[in-house]
């Protein structure tokens, strides 16, 4: 069985500030295939790498980055270090050439520029665009040919699973991203005979044999190194 990617999430937190440069370079250093990284609009339309809502966990300025515009949002430095929030060009032309990179997009009118900017660059091949917006998916599928489309959901039930597979090829997804409790070799080979890759975060604690051995195509973690060793001592027994 081959080894799934292995997917930095947000930029190797543990280590290195969330949405960050710094952590890009953390996720080729650890060994990574990708690094995730999270799309939000700021009031102008500008799309900036920002996890959630609001911009105070990681900056510590108190409003949502959708009501902000962009030059203020700027102007915000990511804690402890000296990196301002970055846009999604500034993410684009730091991408190592050995390097994927997976797109959460948060705001959903955020998959617009970040079509434009991904064929504009001729990335089609190195984007991977991850949404939980069933529209933002339609859109990606049909606008940008060749670039892989996520459908994101987390579901655990029976039913729920086997909806999360139809409604990703109905809205013409490329792969699913599915709750860790989801993973199963069932649910994934289910998965794989709609022609849909598996890729689903997993903490520390949730590498387990079972869930490693059940024919992931990409796993997301914050630990991409000790990932690595743990999906190949599982793979090799």
């Amino acid at each position: 069985m081959p080894l799934p990617l292995i997917i930095a999430h947000r930029t190797c937190p543990l280590d290195a500030p969330e949405n960050s440069l710094a952590g890009i370079g953390v996720a080729v250093e650890q060994g990574a295939d990708g690094v995730e990284i999270d799309l939000r609009m700021s009031l102008d339309q500008r799309p900036f790498l920002m996890h959630d809502w609001t911009m105070k966990r990681t900056t510590g300025f108190p409003l949502p980055l959708e009501l902000t515009p962009s030059p203020l949002v700027r102007k915000q430095t990511l804690r402890d270090s000296d990196e301002h929030v970055h846009s999604l060009a500034d993410a684009l032309d730091e991408l190592p050439d050995n390097l994927l990179l997976a797109v959460d997009v948060k705001t959903p009118w955020a998959i617009y520029p970040l079509v434009q900017q991904v064929l504009r660059r001729g990335l089609k091949e190195r984007v991977l665009i991850w949404c939980t917006s069933a529209l933002a998916a339609r859109y990606a599928a049909k606008s940008a040919p060749g670039v892989e489309v996520a459908y994101l959901k987390d579901i655990t039930t029976p039913r729920g699973k086997r909806e999360h597979i139809w409604k990703a090829r109905r809205l013409g997804a490329h792969a699913i991203s599915a709750h860790w409790l989801a993973i199963d070799a069932e649910f994934v080979a289910m998965a794989h005979g709609f022609a849909l890759k598996v890729y689903s975060y997993h903490g520390a604690y949730d590498l387990t044999p079972d869930k490693l051995r059940s024919g992931l195509d990409g796993l997301i973690t914050d630990i991409p190194r000790l990932a690595r060793e743990a999906l190949t001592a599982a793979l090799s027994t």
